[in-house]
């Protein structure tokens, strides 16, 4: 059998050299394993405070979108609807308040017209009354009157006191009317319904920029929720590869490790795992006191 301690001075690595060379990459290659499990761990730390981020970021968005969604339903789209039908009723409001001018304008004339009348039959009434007196009830005339045209002139009498009392209801009647289209009149002008539709149309723009603002962001909060589902979904992707790298290291350093320990610890009864017993350097840096080092000074001691 060769020799398994080195003495073969012909061959520039002996067996020893080739598991201590093979140890030492081992040991290295374990060392990247675990630099890289904690790069790993760190940029998962991060990547999780990314995805609370996002998720807070995610309910944000959907409460201001329900927020202008409750606006819109609940406020915007009342006042707008509220707002149209005051624009409506204004609009027909002021027709009819052109209407009503005109109708007074018309009246003012008819009554001024009724009036003049009524004041020139009243003054022909009195010279026709006058008249009739001198001559029914003259002196001369009421000496000849007999029976009967004494009672035509009561008759006549009569007569004329009522077209006297019914021309001075008349007159009455088309002061009155008079006096109530002035009134009627003085109330239109003072309500001036016309003034309002500047109103109407300054709260219609008002409502309609209310209502499309709302709208727009009901939009634009709706695209930002799509825009964080997303970006909480790409950083859930990415925070899984993380954890299956991170696993996948752990069972590399699990793994190295074991053949570390295999190496260095084992007791075998065969001698190809004694070929590094005889080194203190091959082992001495291991996680623990390698079990071969404590067996090569347990058989120098004896």
């Amino acid at each position: 059998m060769a020799s398994n301690n080195g003495n073969d001075k012909g061959s520039s690595q002996t067996p020893d050299t080739i598991v201590c060379d093979s140890l030492a990459d081992i040991k290295n290659e374990k060392k990247e394993a675990q630099s890289g499990k904690k790069a790993g761990e760190t940029s998962r730390n991060s990547k999780e405070s990314a995805k609370g981020y996002k998720i807070c970021c995610l309910d944000g968005a959907k409460e201001t979108h329900e927020v202008y969604q409750d606006i819109l339903s609940c406020v915007t789209l009342e006042q707008y609807k509220k707002t149209e039908i005051i624009q409506a009723n204004i609009e027909n409001y002021i027709k009819k308040d052109a209407d009503i001018e005109k109708l007074i304008a018309e009246s003012s004339k008819l009554l001024n017209d009724l009036c003049t009348k009524i004041v020139a039959a009243n003054s022909e009434l009195c010279t026709m009354t006058t008249c009739i007196n001198e001559i029914v009830f003259s002196k001369s005339n009421k000496k000849k009157r007999s029976k009967e045209e004494k009672q035509n002139a009561d008759e006549v009498t009569a007569c004329l006191d009522d077209i006297n009392a019914k021309s001075g209801t008349l007159k009455d009647k088309g002061e009155n009317a008079v006096e109530s289209v002035i009134i009627i009149a003085g109330m239109q002008t003072f309500t001036n319904t016309a003034g309002l539709k500047d109103f109407a149309t300054n709260l219609m723009t008002s409502v309609t920029t209310l209502k499309e603002c709302a709208e727009a962001n009901v939009a634009s909060t709706a695209t930002e929720i799509e825009t964080f589902r997303e970006e909480l979904n790409n950083v859930v992707l990415e925070l899984a590869e993380m954890q299956c790298e991170e696993a996948s290291q752990s069972t590399t350093i699990e793994g190295l490790c074991e053949v570390i320990d295999f190496i260095c610890n084992c007791d075998c009864d065969g001698e190809c795992l004694d070929l590094c017993a005889e080194f203190d350097e091959c082992c001495k840096d291991s996680d623990d006191t390698p079990e071969k080092n404590i067996q090569k000074i347990m058989k120098d001691q004896n």
